[in-house]
């Protein structure tokens, strides 16, 4: 992967090149009076960021990093 250069210090993600299904294919947790909307709101970014990276992860990564 080449060497990217920032020239902001929180630029926006760039697009993802995933099919939109993958966003589907999370457990659905029954929170309901569980947690409060921030609260629920943080989990929810939280496992998003995870899926699309679990999801990045396949056998072409460098072995560096699964490794």
């Amino acid at each position: 992967m080449p060497e990217q250069l920032l020239f902001q210090p929180n630029p926006p993600p760039d697009p993802s090149h995933l099919p939109d299904f993958v966003l589907d294919l999370t457990v659905k947790l029954d929170t309901k009076n569980v947690l409060s909307v921030r609260e629920l709101l943080s989990v929810q970014a939280f496992r998003r960021a995870a899926d699309y990276i679990a999801a990045g992860m396949g056998p072409y990564m460098p072995c560096s990093i699964r490794c």
